[in-house]
């Protein structure tokens, strides 16, 4: 059995014993997201920005199916599911793909994870699935990180004053996508427009100061990361907002372990602002949460509680005024896991969470 086979077993017998607790008989997966995680990185997407793709899986009494329409089968079984046991199950492409759905299930009565006729939506029970990586994934993910990683610093290397962060946006992608990633987010702010929290990149040239934000995405697992330059010597007060940015961050990850509570870790990062002199930053901009298969699986703060598990990806992302800082780890019984890394001449600071000793990006000063 390949590596993929034995984690797609693990994830079937996941949601064997799922479907099990909530009394169903099947279940249908139509959202890109879940499509890539069952199937191990596969795509049942055309259009890129669709959340469901042009095919569903179905798990049924012991059987898969793929399903797909007629235009779509072919390359979709040779392509995506090869070797992973999936039965074709098609229609015309005028077709209804529920009807098509109704007619192999009859009235047995299956989950969707999209509304799909009367069929009980499963949508919390299917993400906190995800949230465990296998060790396939984890491997997956550290070739995923590296590349992010080592990318970004490159791109950060290259820019001189007087670049776009639309040509930053091109150059990164460029580079990403030589390698597999596509850029699921791509955020670049340069001087004033650091101030915005999400800055999507225009035309706007570099003078002194620029933050870039990316998610990469690869066979459907995520990586976030941002990194901070600055042309000259960083001001004295946009590097204390930095330092309080990593405080916080620092916060968040040493009450980052197996089996916390999202809702308490926030909690003490909202403790971390207010003393740091930042008592309403928090307000101001989402803290970040679970990434996998989704850029946030969660986010933390939202009115949604969540246990965090082993194997599990957080990427926090406090945020103090023109200031970010942001990077992906695992969570480990043993403590935490970098996933994304910075390279030796890039200059770090070193930060205790727990019992681990991680080296954090400052900003770089060019």
């Amino acid at each position: 059995m390949s590596k993929k086979q034995e984690e797609i077993a693990v994830k079937e017998q996941r949601l064997l014993s799922m479907m099990e607790e909530n009394e169903l008989e099947g279940i249908c997966l139509s959202r890109a997201a879940n499509f890539a995680w069952l199937t191990a990185g596969s795509n049942n997407r055309v259009v890129w920005g669709q959340e469901t793709g042009a095919a569903a899986l179905l798990i049924v009494e012991g059987q898969k199916f793929l399903v797909a329409p007629q235009n779509e089968i072919e390359r979709l079984m040779l392509e995506q599911v090869a070797d992973l046991g999936f039965e074709p199950w098609t229609y015309e492409w005028y077709e209804d793909r529920q009807q098509a759905i109704a007619r192999l299930v009859g009235n047995k009565k299956i989950g969707s994870d999209i509304p799909l006729g009367n069929w009980p939506v499963i949508k919390a029970e299917l993400k906190r699935l995800r949230f465990s990586l296998t060790d396939h994934e984890v491997e997956r993910a550290e070739k995923l990180a590296a590349i992010c990683s080592d990318e970004l610093a490159a791109v950060c290397q290259a820019i001189v004053p007087g670049w776009s962060e639309w040509n930053i946006q091109v150059e990164l992608s460029n580079r990403l996508l030589k390698q597999g990633v596509r850029a699921s987010v791509l955020l670049v702010g340069a001087d004033d427009r650091t101030r915005f929290k999400h800055p999507l990149p225009t035309l706007n040239p570099v003078c002194n100061y620029v933050i870039i934000g990316l998610v990469g995405e690869q066979c459907g697992l995520h990586m976030a990361l941002t990194r901070s330059i600055y042309f000259g010597r960083v001001p004295e007060a946009l590097r204390q907002n930095y330092n309080c940015c990593l405080a916080v961050e620092r916060t968040y990850w040493e009450n980052s372990v197996v089996d916390a509570d999202s809702q308490k870790v926030f909690q003490q990062g909202i403790n971390a602002y207010a003393d740091l002199g930042h008592p309403e930053e928090w307000k101001r901009h989402h803290q970040g949460g679970a990434i996998g298969y989704a850029p946030r699986e969660f986010r933390a703060g939202e009115g949604r509680r969540e246990v965090m598990q082993d194997r599990q990806m957080l990427a926090w992302n406090p945020t103090v005024e023109n200031t970010k800082c942001e990077d992906t780890c695992l969570v480990t019984p043993t403590g935490l896991k970098s996933m994304t890394t910075v390279p030796s001449w890039w200059p770090t600071t070193t930060v205790k969470a727990g019992n681990i000793n991680f080296l954090r990006p400052l900003i770089l000063e060019k």
